[in-house]
């Protein structure tokens, strides 16, 4: 309990945080709940492109339930194969601590439509008492099924929502 504590401290809780840095990493589990807003442009005869943006609130998992840890706002683009119903995505995420330490990384994943994808979040670095942070984890974009459908036919993705999930992240600090 105490390492997911630590963990969620860290990863843009309080700023008494950095007090509590360590050398060692610190593993744990997170989530967002975003709402996505975009373009879909169609690509070939089966295939779409989505580019947008994903952007809500950021959950750390503790033992004791999720604590409200800031927001993220993620830049997203996702090509999706009509025909296999296969996804491929990749972007970039800020983090932004309710103290206003801001950490930032890159993804891709891969899956399939309506599912939604899986891959690796790899943090890059940070402000304030995130700065030098680095990091890597699973990324799993999962958007509102019944939404995404809907919007596929159109030509903007508008307050479409949906969940991002960060499993077994591992934060480094300077």
């Amino acid at each position: 309990m105490r390492n997911t504590i630590h963990a969620a401290l860290l990863t843009l809780l309080v700023p008494a945080a950095a007090a509590l840095a360590q050398d060692e990493p610190q593993t744990f589990n997170a989530f967002a709940v975003v709402a996505a807003n975009g373009s879909i442009v169609r690509a070939a005869e089966k295939q779409v492109v989505l580019v947008g943006t994903l952007a809500g609130s950021f959950f750390v998992e503790t033992e004791e339930g999720p604590i409200h840890s800031g927001r993220v706002a993620c830049a997203a683009s996702a090509k999706i194969d009509q025909a296999s119903h296969k996804v491929s995505g990749n972007g970039a995420c800020t983090f932004t601590a309710t103290d206003g330490a801001t950490a930032w990384g890159k993804w891709d994943c891969q899956g399939y439509e309506l599912l939604g994808c899986r891959g690796t979040f790899k943090l890059a670095g940070g402000t304030a008492r995130l700065e030098g942070a680095t990091g890597e984890g699973t990324m799993i974009w999962r958007p509102s099924a019944a939404e995404f459908k809907k919007q596929l036919d159109g030509m903007m993705l508008e307050n479409a929502t949906g969940l991002l999930s960060w499993r077994d992240f591992r934060l480094n600090t300077r």
